[in-house]
């Protein structure tokens, strides 16, 4: 079986990108031909010595680093450049044994590719990372107004409200590229198959997907270790992994550790970084750190705070951490809240109420409560095999109905 992943990027830059790579290892590893398709490189250097895993790279600009704004504009819609490159890949292969992997493709390659692969009968699962086939921003949130926006994508309410975090004729230029997405890309209305990571993200999504195509419940590999649980109850530090931007919400931690004298560490960068240090000059500022290191962190805290004011589409960080043996407070409006059992392996506050927040983190000062939902959010995590060896096998099975469907064509 023949695999071709396609990620904007040859190197992790977030949530996606980390799973896409993992996912190209993982697969290669199990001894499957596979090719990371990218458009941005350089190649990560995990990525270069792996047997039977190739990366192909255009070596382009993502649209919001292009020195070229005209580029960028023209080819955030359309990259004629990636359509010919994978074009070119696709005569290698026979739609018979092979499936195209699609994860991320917005920021860089476009959906000019998926033509070329629905014209030649290649099997396409698309990833559903983010809200991005139906969202013009992506998200399903308004940056203006700081809150989830439960509009109609693409209707005539969402086209003419400001919902962009730059500007309305950034926001017309996200609609102009929906359109192309659908019309020419046939993103979502020709893709075969979707992944997706949450029933959260799946409700939302749902009615905009094609009602003939074949949905996967994919839960995101987690990078952990099966180690010892973390004793949290003997440590003191409340932590945040992640962007430290408004919608990730951390500003909202700050206050509190603040109000309640507690220390808190913040691993991450990002625009609020000057802002936090003013809400709390004692917070410790670790900055963004790999994802190698990040098991130092966790070691060392009492519980994860989420406090995500915008849906997400799972929240890979607070699973990573329940995988720790840490308690996680977070949101009750975003979609790693279906991952926490309130009260069992952490608890939910009201979305961006301080008040709430700073009560919850409060009942979390009980070294008991503590140690119990540790021991509860280690044994769930194991239980439900969220580790990379069980995502492999899933996603083989998935790959393997897709291509045994290609004989009912």
């Amino acid at each position: 079986m023949n695999i071709i992943l396609v990620n904007d990027f040859a190197y992790t830059n977030g949530g996606a990108g980390q799973i896409a790579l993992t996912t190209a290892q993982l697969l290669a590893e199990q001894g499957h031909q596979t090719v990371l398709f990218t458009a941005v490189g350089p190649v990560a250097e995990e990525l270069q010595h792996i047997s039977r895993l190739r990366v192909v790279c255009t070596h382009q600009h993502d649209i919001l680093h292009d020195p070229s704004r005209l580029r960028a504009v023209t080819y955030g819609i359309w990259n004629p450049v990636t359509r010919r490159a994978f074009a070119k890949l696709l005569q290698e292969f026979s739609p018979r044994d092979t499936v195209i992997h699609v994860h991320a493709l917005q920021k860089a390659i476009s959906t000019s590719i998926l033509p070329v692969a629905h014209q030649q009968g290649f099997r396409v699962l698309f990833h559903l990372h983010d809200y991005g086939v139906a969202c013009p921003n992506l998200g399903f949130f308004d940056y203006p107004a700081q809150k989830i926006c439960h509009r109609r994508a693409m209707g005539m309410g969402c086209i003419l409200h400001n919902c962009d975090r730059r500007s309305y004729p950034q926001k017309f230029w996200r609609v102009l590229r929906q359109y192309v997405q659908k019309k020419l890309g046939g993103l979502p209305t020709k893709t075969d198959a979707f992944a997706y990571i949450s029933d959260y993200s799946l409700r939302f999504l749902k009615p905009y997907l094609p009602q003939a195509s074949h949905l996967y419940y994919l839960p995101n590999p987690i990078n952990a270790e099966h180690g010892p649980r973390v004793e949290t109850e003997k440590n003191q530090t409340y932590l945040f992994v992640g962007r430290l931007s408004k919608e990730k919400n951390p500003q909202l931690l700050a206050r509190a550790a603040a109000d309640l004298h507690l220390p808190v560490t913040f691993v991450g960068s990002g625009e609020l970084a000057e802002e936090i240090k003013q809400l709390n000059p004692n917070a410790k500022m670790a900055g963004w750190i790999s994802h190698d290191n990040l098991p130092d962190y966790y070691r060392k805290a009492r519980a994860l705070v989420f406090p995500s004011i915008w849906g997400e589409t799972l929240g890979l960080t607070a699973l990573e951490a329940m995988a720790y043996g840490l308690p996680v407070i977070v949101s009750d409006e975003c979609a790693a809240a279906d991952e926490i059992v309130d009260g069992v392996t952490g608890l939910h506050f009201r979305n961006n109420d301080l008040d709430s927040f700073k009560q919850k983190i409060q009942m979390l000062q009980q070294d008991e409560l503590v140690q119990n939902m540790s021991r509860q959010a280690y044994q769930d995590f194991w239980a439900k095999q969220k580790a990379k060896e069980s995502y492999v096998q899933t996603l083989e099975k998935v790959y393997q109905t897709e291509l045994q469907s290609m004989s009912f064509l």
